[in-house]
């Protein structure tokens, strides 16, 4: 699995059992940030066609939840939540999260309640804001 300095994991299509192969330093460093973006306002917006394929050919990406239902950009990062069909126990977490800096995840994980302090999940007709 590629690594940089950046501790993040680089896009790869050798994959470890769990689909990144983070070791549980890295695993350590994810769950503090999402405990940080939980605090954090995020607004999040239906996915265009242009992030829909993008999420589509990342090589990790694609293979967690069954549908992109967001996408953000914060802090400098695309910021990418996809829910899963069948979730709960014994089934994963009902949303996978994902921020990617450039194409490396600088974040991944599983959580099943969408935090307060986000907008979203969005509604169908959600649109981002015109740039």
């Amino acid at each position: 699995m590629g690594r940089n300095a950046g501790n993040q994991v680089e896009p790869t299509a050798v994959l470890d059992p769990d689909g990144l192969g983070q070791g549980w330093w890295i695993d350590l460093l994810w769950w503090w940030r999402f405990r940080q973006s939980r605090r954090s306002a995020i607004s999040w917006f239906k996915p265009t066609p242009a992030d829909e394929d993008r999420i589509g050919r990342h090589p990790q990406i694609q293979r967690f939840g069954d549908v992109t239902i967001a996408t953000a950009q914060f802090d400098g990062k695309q910021w990418i939540a996809r829910e899963r069909d069948w979730f709960g126990w014994p089934d994963p977490p009902r949303y996978a999260l994902f921020a990617l800096q450039g194409e490396a995840i600088w974040m991944a994980r599983d959580f099943d309640r969408w935090p307060p302090s986000w907008s979203g999940p969005p509604t169908a007709d959600q649109q981002p804001p015109a740039t």
